[in-house]
C-alpha cells in the first residue's frame, strides 16, 4: 500500500470508486468531475496497492472564504476494501499534513449518520450547519490527536 497524489491519468479510477461508493440518483458524476477540475493538485491522494490499483481517494478543495483551509469535496474507498483500513489510512495523511501546516479542514458528509462517528474519533467536531471541522492549531484542538502520537 502507498499513497501518492492523484494525477490525471487516475481520473477513470477515481469515477469507477465513485459509482461503487456513492448513489448516482443522489450524487450524480458531473459534481465528481467538477471537483476534479477544482481540486487541490498537491492535497489531493490515492491510497494504491502494490501492483498500482487505486483502492481509495480523496479530493481536496480550498476553503477559500474560510483562511484557505482544506475542504474534503470527497473521500471514498471502493467497496471490495472497506474496513481493511484504507479510509484510516488515507485520513490519518490528510490530517497529518494539515496539523503540520496549521490547516484545519472542513466537509459535508453525504451520509451523515454512518459515518459520523468514524470522522469524531479523528477530532472532527460538528457544527450547527452540520459541516464537521477539524482544527490543526491550539485555540481549537486542545490535545494531539492520537493518531499523530509519536510524530
Amino acid at each position: 500500500m502507498r499513497i501518492r497524489r492523484l494525477t490525471t491519468s487516475d481520473y477513470r479510477s477515481v469515477k469507477d470508486i465513485f459509482h461503487d461508493a456513492f448513489d448516482r440518483e443522489h450524487l450524480p458524476v458531473r459534481d465528481l468531475g467538477i471537483s476534479w477540475r477544482n481540486r487541490s493538485h498537491p492535497y489531493s491522494y490515492g491510497v494504491f496497492t502494490g501492483s498500482g490499483e487505486l483502492v481509495a481517494f480523496a479530493i481536496i478543495s480550498f476553503h477559500k472564504r474560510n483562511g484557505d483551509n482544506r475542504y474534503i469535496d470527497y473521500i471514498a474507498v471502493h467497496s471490495a476494501y472497506r474496513g481493511c483500513g484504507y479510509g484510516d489510512i488515507l485520513m490519518r495523511h490528510i490530517l497529518r499534513t494539515c496539523w503540520k501546516e496549521h490547516r484545519g479542514v472542513h466537509l459535508y458528509p453525504l451520509r451523515y449518520e454512518s459515518l459520523l462517528k468514524w470522522y469524531k474519533k479523528y477530532g472532527f467536531y460538528e457544527t450547527d450547519g452540520k459541516y464537521l471541522n477539524f482544527h490543526s492549531y491550539q485555540t481549537r484542538q486542545q490535545v494531539r490527536p492520537p493518531f499523530l502520537e509519536g510524530e
